[in-house]
């Protein structure tokens, strides 16, 4: 199992980290680097050093601007399929809770539209994508509970309507585990149909019975209704 880092060795990590991001460089493309750490690496660190989380957030409010005021020119989105770029935006989408819009604002990424080509193109990349995004629904399952968890009297509206959206877009990104779950429609019972069979061991003497009934009916005014294929009697 390896070792936590402690602040004296990941603070330098970092500062070299937010050095290029203030340069304008995005962070998919600096953590992609062998001797940089991952970009899941990187943002266990934030959470466990907050005074490095405040470090790196202002370096990429820095590098934003920077990228703003580039000229348009030389700055062409990437079009081509690039196996580099493909790993980039999955590994962005499975790290958080981003959708794809959010994780195609970076210009070094390819746009949203891109994408969707390359996974209607590219089945191999298409895989990947629904893993990502696989994953990614796990996160929101974990950050529904963190926010559960973190809600107060007075934040509980706000908190059910984010807890809200976060299970509903998990349970679209992963339905076999987080969708509601679907009672299959079942056929309605057959009914159930008693035959009775009762034999007539006498068939002239049920005949004369029937006939006998007929008369009193008759003199009662009455008639017996002529006998049906459902009547064997006859």
């Amino acid at each position: 199992m390896s070792r936590k880092r402690v602040w004296g060795e990941v603070a330098p990590v970092v500062e070299e980290v937010c050095l290029r991001l203030e340069a304008g460089e995005p962070l998919a493309v600096v953590c992609r680097e062998a001797e940089m750490p991952h970009e899941s690496t990187l943002r266990a660190w934030l959470r466990r050093y907050p005074d490095l989380k405040a470090r790196v957030d202002a370096a990429r409010a820095t590098g934003l601007a920077v990228q703003a005021a580039r000229p348009l020119v030389g700055r062409v989105r990437p079009v081509a399929f690039n196996e580099a770029l493909a790993d980039a935006v999955c590994e962005r989408l499975a790290a958080g809770s981003q959708g794809l819009e959010a994780v195609c604002a970076d210009r070094d990424l390819p746009s949203s539209a891109t994408v969707y080509r390359w996974l209607a193109d590219y089945p191999d990349f298409a895989a990947r994508y629904g893993e990502a995004r696989r994953i990614q629904a796990h996160r929101m399952f974990d950050e529904a509970r963190a926010i559960a968890k973190a809600a107060t009297a007075k934040s509980v509206a706000v908190a059910k309507l984010r807890i809200d959206t976060l299970k509903w877009q998990a349970a679209k990104l992963a339905p076999r585990v987080y969708g509601a779950r679907v009672e299959r429609d079942l056929e309605p019972e057959a009914p159930v149909i008693n035959v009775e069979i009762v034999k007539f061991g006498d068939a002239d003497r049920l005949q004369k019975e029937v006939d006998d009934l007929r008369a009193r009916l008759a003199a009662a005014g009455l008639e017996l209704p002529p006998p049906s294929v459902e009547e064997p009697y006859v």
